[in-house]
């Protein structure tokens, strides 16, 4: 089995982050990934702030759902640098198409950091 990548994604309510969440929830089924989701952290949970601090050493994929970056935003906060990130595209609603197409580019950033 493949390396598993912790993929930290924004927890926002726009198209693009629904979209997101849709499109790694269905990856979770593909590939050997651990989905971590920003806002309890941001909430400051201690479970939450924990399990943030505990990326600073391990491989991680940061996914955001649009400009305004709060999943960059938290991990800094934690001190985590990500492996890679992406920035998916803007989305104007959901769509299969939309899902497909940002699955298919964190399945290829998930293949590129595994080498």
């Amino acid at each position: 089995m493949s390396e598993q990548i912790d993929v930290a994604i924004c927890s926002g309510y726009s198209p693009g982050a629904r979209v997101l969440r849709a499109a790694v929830r269905e990856l979770t089924k593909e590939e050997n990934i651990r989905v971590v989701t920003v806002a309890p952290a941001l909430a400051e949970l201690p479970k939450a702030m924990e399990e943030m601090r505990s990326l600073q050493f391990r491989k991680v994929l940061l996914v955001d759902g649009c400009e305004g970056g709060c999943g960059l935003l938290v991990l800094n906060r934690f001190e985590v640098l990500p492996s890679s990130m992406i920035m998916i595209d803007k989305h104007f609603n959901v769509s299969r198409k939309g899902i497909d197409e940002t699955k298919e580019r964190i399945r290829q950033t998930l293949k590129e950091m595994r080498g």
